[in-house]
């Protein structure tokens, strides 16, 4: 088996989008992450096929991600009430701080927009 490691040929191409849902609540809280760098060390036969559409994460657990250059909610509760109060909170608190609320993190997939470097390191 060979290990591969992916990174992305340019800055601020490695995407995270974590999609919070609530028990009840029509819609979904969408909070995306521009990272400035990222590295995947994926373990495989041969070289890994993968696009600006593949969910790297679902491919190995030895990934990191580096210097969040930019972060954005999309918003889209068919409450309208409930969702000003959830763009107030996120003013002054973290997306993470939704599970207080009883949000859950349903996945959090990430994603390299633009050219893609694979190289074999081992």
């Amino acid at each position: 088996m060979a290990l591969w490691k992916v990174t992305p040929a340019w800055k601020k191409s490695v995407i995270e989008t974590q999609t919070w849902t609530k028990e009840g609540v029509a819609g979904y809280i969408e909070n995306v992450l521009c990272w400035r760098s990222g590295e995947f060390l994926i373990e495989s036969d041969e070289e890994p096929e993968i696009d600006e559409y593949t969910d790297l994460t679902a491919l190995t657990d030895e990934w990191s991600t580096d210097d969040c250059c930019s972060e954005e909610q999309d918003i889209d509760l068919a409450d309208d009430e409930l969702r000003e109060e959830i763009e107030e909170f996120l003013e002054n608190n973290s997306v993470f701080d939704l599970e207080e609320l009883g949000w859950v993190l349903e996945e959090a997939p990430i994603v390299i927009e633009n050219d893609i470097n694979i190289e074999r390191v081992e």
